[in-house]
């Protein structure tokens, strides 16, 4: 920090330090030396640091500490400065005496490149005479060994045994071809067009004489002569030429008497009998030959089932059994679908090892034949047939379809069988094709979804049949069922979902979806069902609750029944404790066995758990009316008997003596008699304990605890 140079402090240091400066500067002076340092930048971090009067301040200040820093930087290296000017006198003088030689030197260099460029360039020429030289002697021994080979070939295939066919001169013939096609490469500039055109003759008569041993080897017993044919083509790599000879001359024939519209109507057994003669043709005409090529064979190169046979097959049938491929009617598609199938397989068995099979599959053929199945447009006439009977049947009335009589082992409500029904035929043999696993897959899980659709449609009635529930019990009755019915249906389309997907399992291809996976897709749906059976739970549950809770009106009544009547202290219950039991009563009865004691148990609950809680809201309601009427009328007799008053007290407040209950203490013990009945029906018929029903103790406790401290009362409750 003196102004000294600092040492290099590395690869990417900084070579020299700043000065330091006073310690009041509003910046830092090490901004100076960034490689991006920018005047706005420099302002904008400082902006806040003083105004600008107070930087050019402070910039003044440190401009003045950087020119002494300088000045003394001077004064410290001033005698290397002068040692420095003093060594640079004469320097020009003696660039000047070495500046001659060094031309000089130049162009003696320049000289001797020249020339061997000049040297280099003529050897190059003399290379390229030697090589074009040695071109044309190439091409002129070329030209004399193709002259050799044309005459004897044109001795072997031209002369007086023309009308011959001998392997062996074939076999000479092949050998002599291919020297002769070797050499012509070489001399093709310095062979006329007349030999050029011999040799081409030379070549087809070659051809023609094979095709006609191939054709007679072929109707031999002995493969020997058709083994020495083929390899005779594949010595002249001419292989396909083998191949389209036997797609020509003797596929094309047979396939062409075998495959046609006409051939499917009169064949007794339909395309099964066309496939079949296919198959018989490749058993009992091309034995020999794919014995011969197949991969394990004794000649190789050829491939006659895929490109002589399989290629004529096809061609044929898009050709003149195009039929066979209409959509239109989806059972026959089916049965010509599967029944081609098994045909491949068949090929693929003739055909016997993996990489061949996958040259079949591969081929262009191959792969149109496949398209021209217009799988897609059967699955949408499959998908209309099976969707259209479903949807038809969830557009029908929900009321009128539930069966006569209700079961819990089978289902109740149609919509559930047509579903069922609809994924069952998904499925089934002379619907389900692999090919379109995964669009039966979405559409049984879209059976499932309108399912689930139509069941949350379901729970909401129309206006008509709401009125009429609302009007008249039959009615709300009927929906009770219907509900039931439907609640028990969903509990068993859930214990259908693992039956479907083991049916879907076994339909599933072997490179197809886990079972895991399908497990979890499936179970979506099964837990959808199991969310709406929540639902309808409620709302049964809310149903039988409607029924029920009107009947508590009642107990607002049970006072006018006992004041000044004069009637018998209560022995049995009210009969609207047994209305308001007879709705989950006649639940229980009626739906105990299908829907089972667990669930029927849930309901109950439920529904007990509401009722209760109202209950005891009327009964706490009346009971305090009931203690608030008594205290009145005992402040009334007080205050008679205090003003002389002899009235009778008999029937405005309890018996002092208690030889008679009050009408008041009548009304706490029919009270008692409504709540014991209902508790004891909780408890006996439906099996629930006391204490899993919200506000029952209380309840109980509430009427034991009104009639407490009254002995009558006591004692005539007891049992």
């Amino acid at each position: 920090m003196d102004g000294k140079p600092a040492p290099p402090a590395g690869s990417g240091g900084e070579l020299f330090s700043l000065p330091a400066g006073p310690a009041s500067l509003c910046f830092d002076k090490n901004e100076f030396m960034k490689k991006t340092f920018s005047v706005d930048e420099f302002l904008h971090e400082n902006r806040n640091a003083g105004s600008l009067e107070i930087i050019r301040d402070d910039l003044g200040l440190y401009l003045k500490v950087l020119r002494s820093a300088m000045i003394e930087l001077i004064n410290q290296d001033y005698a290397d400065f002068v040692d420095l000017s003093a060594n640079l006198i004469g320097l020009d003088q003696q660039i000047e005496a070495i500046e001659g030689p060094l031309q000089k030197l130049r162009t003696e260099v320049d000289q001797v490149k020249g020339a061997l460029e000049a040297s280099m360039s003529e050897i190059a020429s003399c290379l390229e005479q030697k090589k074009l030289l040695r071109s044309y002697k190439k091409s002129l021994q070329s030209l004399a060994r193709a002259q050799a080979s044309l005459h004897k070939l044109e001795d072997m295939l031209l002369g007086d045994r023309k009308d011959q066919i001998d392997a062996t001169l074939l076999e000479r013939a092949a050998l002599e071809s291919i020297q002769l096609q070797f050499n012509i490469k070489f001399c093709r500039d310095f062979l006329d067009d007349g030999k050029q055109r011999l040799a081409q003759d030379l070549w087809s008569e070659l051809l023609a004489r094979l095709k006609g041993y191939f054709l007679r080897a072929l109707g031999e017993p002995e493969p020997k002569e058709l083994e020495r044919c083929l390899r005779i083509y594949c010595t002249l790599d001419e292989c396909r030429t083998a191949e389209e000879v036997f797609r020509g001359e003797i596929v094309a024939p047979f396939m062409n008497r075998a495959i046609s519209e006409s051939s499917l109507q009169n064949s007794p057994q339909g395309l099964t009998g066309i496939y079949n003669q296919i198959l018989d043709f490749v058993s009992m005409r091309m034995k020999q030959l794919c014995q011969l090529t197949k991969r394990n064979g004794k000649v190789k190169g050829y491939n006659f089932i895929v490109n002589s046979f399989w290629a004529e097959v096809e061609r044929r049938m898009e050709t003149n059994m195009s039929s066979i491929f209409a959509p239109g009617n989806p059972d026959a598609f089916y049965q010509k679908y599967k029944c081609t199938l098994e045909f491949l397989e068949r090929i693929e068995l003739i055909i016997d090892d993996a990489d061949d099979v996958a040259q079949f599959k591969a081929h262009a053929q191959y792969r149109s034949f496949q398209l021209r199945w217009n799988l897609p447009v059967y699955f949408q006439i499959r998908f209309q047939e099976i969707g259209a009977e479903l949807e038809a049947c969830c557009s029908e009335s929900a009321s009128r379809q539930v069966a006569s009589s209700i079961s819990a082992s089978q289902f109740n409500v149609v919509q559930f069988s047509a579903a069922l029904t609809a994924i069952s035929r998904c499925w089934q043999d002379g619907v389900f094709l692999p090919q379109l696993f995964h669009r039966f897959l979405k559409l049984t899980l879209q059976i499932l979804a309108r399912l689930s659709v139509w069941c949350g449609e379901a729970f909401r009635p129309d206006g008509a049949s709401q009125e009429a529930a609302n009007g008249a019990p039959e009615g709300q009755t009927e929906r009770i069922r219907f509900l039931v019915a439907l609640y028990s249906d969903l509990r068993n389309i859930e214990l259908k979902i693992p039956s479907i997907v083991n049916l879907i399992v076994e339909k599933s291809p072997p490179s197809g979806v886990s079972r895991g996976e399908l497990e979890a897709i499936v179970g979506e749906s099964g837990t959808a069902f199991g969310e709406r059976r929540s639902q309808l739970q409620q709302l049964i549950v809310r149903e039988l609750i409607g029924a029920s809770i009107p009947q508590l009106r009642q107990v607002s009544d049970i006072p006018r029944l006992y004041r000044k009547t004069n009637r018998d202290v209560p022995s049995r219950c009210c009969a609207y404790v047994e209305q308001l039991l007879a709705p989950v009563d006649s639940f229980r009865k009626g739906y105990n066995s299908m829907i089972g004691v667990e669930a029927m148990r849930d309901f109950q609950i439920g529904v007990f758990n509401h009722v209760t809680v109202q209950f005891y809201q009327v009964i706490d309601e009346v009971l305090t009316s009931v203690q608030k009427t008594e205290e009145s009328l005992r402040r009334l007799k007080n205050l008679r008997d205090r003003s002389g008053t002899s009235a009778s007290s008999a029937a405005v407040a309890p018996s002092t003596d208690r030889t008679a209950p009050s009408d008041d203490d009548k009304i706490r013990l029919q009270l008692q008699a409504d709540v014991m009945h209902f508790a004891r029906y909780v408890e006996d018929k439906a099996q629930i304990g006391r204490q899993n029903v919200d506000k029952l103790p209380q309840l109980v406790q509430l009427v034991e605890d009104a009639i407490k401290g009254r002995p009558f009362a006591i004692e005539q409750t007891q049992p």
